[in-house]
């Protein structure tokens, strides 16, 4: 299990038109430096692909990863720079949800606490990167892969800020699976709910 968190807000991302949050979710392109660490985000070009992890250029602009999310606090706080591919939900607050968490989506109305970023390292490791913004400050949330295992723990900042990856076995999930973050005690209305992933 890797800690990745720097300052994770330092490049706080403000899009064109923007306000607290955007309505619906579109195509982002999130930037990169050559060190792995978020610097930016911005609307994607017409025809990006969803997913997609390219090499770009140099500087703060290494790389991009195209996802689809309300705005760029989605955008995982590191991206290992082996990744070709990866895949992007939403955490949204909800007290329950079934293992693989077929009841949570993320509408209009779904109040969003972060994102939760998923890509293989191996042919039998997957890493998680779980970002949390907005969400109860100074406080220690727990990570589970739902009906399955506790994968670690993650510290939010002043701003209820946080960001951390951790690895976990490919084969330790079913073919949809998802994953439930917490504080300790967890209060109603405290628990985030990824989307599903699919293998």
């Amino acid at each position: 299990m890797k800690t990745m968190w720097k300052s994770i807000l330092t490049a706080t991302v403000i899009l064109p038109g923007a306000g607290v949050a955007i309505a619906q979710n579109q195509p982002l392109t999130c930037w990169y430096n050559d060190h792995a660490d978020f610097t930016s985000a911005d609307g994607a070009p017409a025809g990006a692909t969803i997913g997609s992890v390219v090499k770009a250029g140099s500087g703060d602009k290494t790389y991009s990863y195209t996802i689809s999310a309300r705005d760029g606090t989605a955008c995982p706080v590191q991206l290992p720079l082996s990744t070709k591919t990866a895949t992007t939900v939403a955490l949204v607050r909800q007290d329950e949800g079934s293992c693989t968490n077929d009841n949570v989506g993320d509408t209009g109305s779904a109040i969003v606490g972060g994102s939760a970023t998923v890509s293989t390292g191996t042919s039998t490791t997957s890493t998680a990167a779980i970002r949390l913004a907005g969400v109860s400050p100074n406080t220690s949330y727990r990570i589970f892969l739902k009906c399955f295992r506790q994968l670690g723990t993650l510290r939010t900042d002043a701003s209820g800020n946080a960001g951390r990856t951790v690895d976990f076995p490919t084969d330790a999930t079913g073919a949809v699976y998802a994953f439930e973050i917490f504080p300790e005690g967890a209060p109603p209305g405290s628990k985030l709910q990824s989307l599903s992933f699919k293998k």
